[in-house]
Parts: C-alpha cells; structure tokens; sequence
C-alpha cells in the first residue's frame, strides 16, 4: 500500500508502478472537524464573522487539489468560480464539484471506518435484506437475500429466504427498518409465507452484532449432472482478504475435474480491480493467462492520458499468472442482477473477447469506473477525512464497454422472491437455467408458492463495496 501526500509525488510514483496503482492513503486517527471559538459571541455572529473554519478550509483544499488534477470529469468542474475558501460545508463543496453522472465517487470524515469496510470489515449481524411493503398498509417486512457465513445472523439459524416481520416486538416500518443495521442487537420475529400472505410465527432471532470479516464465498458446491461437472461459486464481494480462498477453491475444482463454472454475481456490488483480475484469470483460457493478454484498458482524464502516453506509461490490466490452478474454460455463465455492479462488470466486459461469457438474469448494474482512496495523513487535523474518487473507466480488450447501461443478460430470469431456494439449489431459477444450458435437460420445476399482496421495494444494500472498483498496487 502506498502513501502520497502532495501532488507532486504523483509522477514519480505511477513511473515507479508501472500501471497497476491505487492511492490509498489511511490513517487512524480520530480528530474531528472543528469550529473557532470567539469569546463573548454567540455562535451565530461568529459563523457571520468567520464561516469557514480553518479546518473546513483545509478539508476543502484538499478535496480541490486531488480533484482537479486526478478527477476523472475534472473538466466538468469550474475551477475558478467554486473556491475551497468560500464553502462552509465540506460535503456541500464536494457535491458542487461532482460529476452529474457521477453517482459514486464519495467524501467521509471516517476514513478509517471506511477503509475497513473495503477490507470487508464491518460491525454487522452478518444478513443482507431486501424490502416489501404490504399492500394498504405503512408495515415493512424483509426478505433474507443470503447470510455471511459464521455471522451473528448465521449462528442465530436465520438462512437466505427467510422473512422477517416484527424487530424487537414492533411492526417493521420506515422509521425502525434501519435497526437491521446499525442497531447493537435485535431480536426478530420469522414470518411463514401462506395463503392468507405472510404471517407471523411463533420463531424469533436473536443477534447482537459483531466486528468481524465477511466472507463473500458464501456457497460454493460442485454438482454432477450426467458427463458434467458443475462447479458452482456465489461470490459476493471483491475483496483481496479472499484471493487465498479463492485459489484454494478453483484448485480443488481443478482436482475435481469440473467441466462447467456457473459465477454467481447477483448480488456482487464490487470491490477490488486485483481480485477481479486473479478470479477473472483464473476462469479465463489458458493461453491468454498464458501470454498475459489485456484485461482491461483504462481512460483517465485528458491530462493524464496525455501524461501516461508522453511517459510511456502503460496502466492497463492484464491477465496474471494462475495457470496452476486455472480453470482453461471456454464458456462460463454468470448469474447477474441490477446490484450487480463495477469490479463484478469488469469480470463480465473483460473475459468477454476470450470466452463465451453467458450472463443469465437481468441487466447489470452499469457502472464502468474504477476508484482510489485519498486522505491526508500528514496533515492531523483533517487525517480522518478521505474521498473515493472516480479516476478512470475501463474498456475491454476489444475497446468495447457498454455505456449508458447495464450489461443485458442472454437469458432474462427474474428473481422469484417467494420462495427464494438455497444457493447451489437447481430450483433457483438463474441457476436452473444455466444447467439447462450445459446439460441440455429440464432444470427441477417446482409449484409456485403463494404471492404475497405485497410490493419487493428495491435492493439497499449497505456497505462500502457496493458499486466500488477499488485499485490496489501488485503487492
């Protein structure tokens, strides 16, 4: 990981790093931003007299300096109208200098905190939720999309399909729903889906959350069917904390013989640009892993393009060494939903001109950008400020990303909520339909259950990986 603290390091450390990079400056400490006090004024005369605090200043400096030279929609922004000397409010700044389409760039005053959480460290129950409301009514309910495992929610016996209906004794709605999140620890009444719709059981969970790393190998299986060898893997974050995990995994896929890869990245926010590589290799032909072909090409700002190019300096992607336990396919599908987003289209676009990439559900997030982490750890006052700032998009090999969109699946498959069958489960209707691709049979139909009289609110899923294509160094 490296350290920049002043702009003019940038130069000599990309020609030091040769294209792989990520600005990651962390620290840990915990000062807050501050206001000068003025004896014998009230607090209002002083915000008149003085509106910008020297550490908001500071704070919007350093936005401005980082974002005007490595921004990726820097020419967007008229420098010399929005000054850091003039904004009272930090976030308020950095919103008035963020790209229109730019919906994930982002500024926090707990760089470290967020740090972690791109590490896949987090305070959590360890269940990932999706929303309804009933019908005529102001109550929520949850649905558990899945469980990381050894959480808190995991050691409770909540599974993926659950359905919540009270939190600590009360009706869920939109003024407790977020305890689910944050609170320190719940206990939860289980809903049973029946003809009359969903109604409460007599179970409860009970939980309090936890530090901890969540593992995003949250199933992985093989399944024979016939001649084929099906190994199935739900991966949920790119996080490097997984890449041991996810060699060991494919090496004994390997020495299993498995003849098909289904890659389940329905509910894959992003994450790190490195282990979108390692997977992405390890899934892809052995001769292009071979012969380190491209991966993805990067388009950074008019300056820096123009920099890298008169410096010959090459910052884009390429396949890296996993022959020992590269898979040497030439097919592989992968299940995709709208939350499927960045480091997990990256795998989609740049596998894409070497293999047959089947992507079966519905289309892709749509977000084509990588990012880097930025604080300033030299100066105290404002070292547990940072930004995750848009820096590139990425292209293919061929050129080629889908702009304006998501990536549209080859075989459009809803997700059918109720139920929702375990991960690996034939009767999962994405994972069904790609075995009837590879092996050519009727994937296992089941009756319908009951539709709730209910709405499935979309998808808000928590965390610092969502929509996040984070870029590290080699090392």
């Amino acid at each position: 990981m490296y350290s920049i603290n002043r702009k003019t390091h940038y130069r000599k450390w990309l020609l030091l790093c040769c294209g792989w990079w990520l600005v990651a400056l962390l620290s840990c400490n915990d000062e807050k931003d501050s206001t000068v006090d003025i004896p014998g004024e009230t607090e209002t005369e002083a915000e008149a007299e003085e509106p910008v605090s020297t550490t908001t200043r500071q704070v919007n400096q350093f936005i401005a300096e980082y974002m005007e030279e490595l921004y990726l929609w820097t020419s967007t922004v008229d420098w010399r109208k929005i000054l850091p000397a003039d904004e009272s409010d930090s976030f308020d700044f950095f919103k008035k200098l963020v790209y229109s389409d730019d919906k994930w760039s982002m500024l926090t005053d707990d760089i470290q905190g967020l740090s972690n959480e791109f590490e896949g460290v987090s305070t959590t129950f360890g269940h990932v939720l999706i929303f309804g409301r009933f019908k005529d009514s102001d109550n929520l309910f949850a649905i558990v999309l899945y469980v990381y495992p050894d959480t808190p929610a995991e050691k409770a016996g909540v599974k993926r399909g659950d359905l919540f209906l009270t939190i600590n004794g009360d009706a869920i709605t939109e003024d407790n729903y977020m305890d689910f999140y944050y609170a320190p620890s719940l206990v939860v009444g289980r809903g049973i889906l029946s003809d009359q719709g969903i109604m409460l059981d007599d179970r409860t969970f009970s939980m309090k959350a936890e530090t901890l790393y969540e593992n995003p190998i949250v199933k992985d299986t093989v399944i024979e069917k016939g001649a084929h060898k099906i190994g199935y893997l739900c991966y949920t974050d790119y996080t490097m904390e997984s890449e041991n995990a996810l060699i060991a995994l494919f090496s004994e896929y390997k020495s299993q013989g498995v003849t098909d890869v289904v890659l389940d990245l329905r509910y894959n926010g992003g994450g790190y640009a490195r282990t979108s590589v390692l997977l992405s290799s390890i899934l892809a032909p052995a001769a292009a892993v071979k012969r380190k072909d491209m991966f993805l090409k990067q388009v950074w700002n008019d300056f820096w393009m123009a920099y890298l190019k008169q410096q010959k300096i090459d910052v884009n992607e390429y396949f890296t060494d996993t022959l020992a336990v590269n898979m040497d396919l030439a097919r592989i599908f992968i299940l995709t939903t709208e939350n499927t987003a960045s480091a997990s289209e990256s795998t989609l676009i740049g596998l894409d001109p070497y293999m047959d990439v089947i992507r079966i559900g519905v289309a892709t997030h749509g977000k084509y950008y990588g990012g880097g982490l930025f604080s300033d750890e030299e100066n105290k006052a404002i070292a547990n400020w940072g930004m995750y700032l848009m820096i590139y998009r990425f292209d293919n090999q061929n050129g080629v990303t889908a702009s304006g969109g998501g990536l549209a699946p080859d075989i459009e498959v809803e997700e059918d909520y109720f139920p929702l069958y375990p991960f690996g489960d034939e009767r999962d209707p994405l994972l069904g339909a790609a075995l009837e691709v590879i092996t050519g049979q009727p994937a296992a139909r089941v009756a319908k259950s009951p539709y709730p009289s209910c709405t499935v609110l979309p998808m808000e899923r928590r965390g610092a990986l969502v929509g996040k294509m984070i870029h590290t160094n080699r090392n």
